[in-house]
């Protein structure tokens, strides 16, 4: 059995989550991590890219001087390549670098980032308190007694919830950035130090570990 520590807002341990091997168990398939990263970069290139060759540049298509007898080397235009103001060769021209993934790669990929990060000690659960207003201090002293100041922290939260004061907190501390379950994804989680799951939805994770619809 694996064990997940819960964690309240004063950074103490209240109690703790179990996980059977045969949920986290193993070792994460690193091949569907890296097909589905290497998918997920391509798919936030703009692909705007572009340059212009000799035919795109300003200037005269008209041979600047003759080809012999002026001891200078040979040209046949001032837009060629080799001056300082002609076109450029085989530079980036727009194109679509998206790469279509299949769904189940999808989640199994996010199903391999968590076990990942759970086997390495790696995430923790926390039980948010209600607060009023925006309060950083609360969190970057939650941060610091477990041991993560400095780290690049994710927190999971609860999108039903009322957490936006929560948000606000989060978004004054530097490397700490925050997703809810169902935009959750593989890089995301691999892109962390640490990642904080809110206990609430823990069991909606758990239920996702261990479902079929993710093998």
């Amino acid at each position: 059995m694996k064990k997940i520590g819960i964690y309240n807002m004063a950074g103490e341990i209240i109690g703790e989550e179990s996980l059977s091997e045969e949920i986290v168990g193993g070792t994460p398939n690193q091949d569907v991590i890296y097909y589905y990263i290497k998918a997920y970069l391509a798919n936030q290139r703009q692909g705007t890219a572009s340059t212009k060759t000799r035919g795109d540049v300003s200037g005269s298509g008209k041979k600047p001087w003759r080809q012999k007898g002026t001891g200078r080397a040979r040209v046949g235009s001032i837009r060629t390549p080799l001056w300082r103001h002609g076109g450029v060769v085989f530079g980036p021209k727009p194109r679509d670098y998206r790469q279509s993934v299949p769904k189940k790669v999808k989640r199994l990929a996010l199903r391999e980032a968590l076990k990942w990060k759970i086997q390495e000690d790696c995430l923790i659960l926390f039980i948010p308190e209600q607060i009023e207003i925006p309060k950083t201090k609360i969190f970057a002293e939650f941060l610091k007694k477990v041991g993560y100041t400095g780290k690049k922290v994710l927190f999971v939260i609860n999108k039903e919830g009322k957490n936006a004061t929560m948000i606000k907190s989060l978004k004054n501390i530097e490397s700490i950035t925050y997703d809810f379950p169902d935009r959750l994804n593989a890089y995301t989680i691999l892109n962390t130090d640490r990642v904080i799951v809110d206990k609430e939805i823990f069991n909606v994770i758990k239920d996702f570990l261990g479902g079929d619809d993710a093998k």
